[in-house]
């Protein structure tokens, strides 16, 4: 073999030496891309994995036990004061009713002095020591009647009914009977069914489910010109405060939406929290918005709205416990 032979066959072991290592060269550059790709993931589910109502805009309630943000998640150092109310202290009790609120009133007086037993005299004491019994009395329907009696002439034998007072109302249901059931329903989220049973249980009035939505309907239109006065004031605002808690509905997203002022609060519950469901809410977009960064309030102009100080508080502590430079970001924004 000359030399130009040993030259050409170098060059070509050369040649695949440096496309073995163009192919390595591309192999370390797909690792190192998905290494970083991983270790981001990991940072973001160790992220994750540590937020809690404390650093994220989770709510309290979501919580694990013993994490950082659990109230009494033994976090706090305990105190070296011993259990109980300190020495000297009287204690709690319930306070007796004002005497003017009282029904009634037994006065017990003794019959004979208790050293000599000579009888006693029946004289009030104004410092009398007082019990109090608290009892709720029988609760029944109470029914009204109203009857068209017919009468016959007894001139021409005609007989005449009489008509109905203006005054009847058309419901069967009083207004308080009506407003019970709303509180129930409405306000303390009692299902219909229950509301049946308790209506039956507590009241002894039968009841069926349909006369409870109608009863629904009923106070929902009587409240509606309130409902409306204080959407009104709302809109007026000079300051308001917004906020959305989403949740699931027999599969079904739902989101209700709370408008505060100082003057009135509202609440609306729609089936998403997009752009073109919230803005009719706010109507003319006048005063200042008090939220959280939620994108889909942008319609409001950024120079006249305020981020949430505790959204940007607790932003602030989730950068505090991630590692790098975010960590000094974070103390230095806190402090």
């Amino acid at each position: 073999m000359n030399a130009e032979q040993r030259i050409a066959e170098l060059e070509v072991a050369l040649g695949a030496k440096d496309a073995r290592n163009i192919e390595l060269e591309a192999q370390v550059a797909t690792l190192m891309a998905q290494v970083a790709a991983l270790t981001k993931q990991v940072a973001d589910l160790t992220e994750r994995l540590g937020q809690n109502s404390r650093n994220s805009h989770l709510p309290p309630s979501s919580d694990p036990p013993g994490s950082a943000g659990k109230a009494g998640s033994g976090t706090q150092p305990k105190s070296a004061r011993k259990r109980g109310g300190p020495r000297g202290h009287r204690g709690s009790r319930r306070d007796l009713v004002p005497e003017a609120h009282v029904n009634d009133i037994i006065d017990l007086y003794p019959a004979e002095c208790g050293n000599c037993w000579a009888a006693l005299p029946e004289v009030a004491d104004s410092n009398a020591k007082r019990h109090q019994l608290i009892e709720v009395p029988p609760i029944q329907p109470h029914t009204k009647e109203w009857r068209r009696h017919a009468v016959t002439c007894g001139c021409c034998g005609h007989k005449t009914r009489a008509a109905y007072e203006d005054t009847i109302p058309e419901s069967p249901f009083g207004p308080r009977l009506m407003a019970m059931v709303a509180l129930l329903t409405g306000v303390y989220h009692v299902s219909r069914r229950k509301t049946v049973k308790l209506l039956s249980d507590l009241v002894g009035l039968p009841i069926s489910l349909g006369a409870i939505s109608a009863v629904e309907a009923r106070v929902a239109d009587a409240v509606k010109p309130a409902v409306d006065e204080a959407w009104t004031r709302v809109d007026g605002a000079a300051v308001k405060h917004t906020d959305g808690t989403s949740w699931l509905k027999a599969g079904t997203l739902l989101a209700r939406w709370t408008i505060a002022t100082t003057a009135a609060t509202v609440f609306k519950i729609v089936t998403d929290g997009s752009r073109a469901t919230l803005k009719p809410l706010y109507g003319a977009l006048r005063g200042i918005l008090v939220s959280d960064r939620a994108t889909a309030l942008n319609f409001w102009a950024m120079e006249r709205r305020q981020i949430c100080w505790a959204h940007l508080l607790r932003k602030a502590v989730s950068f505090s416990e991630r590692d790098g430079p975010s960590a000094t970001y974070g103390r230095e924004l806190l402090n």
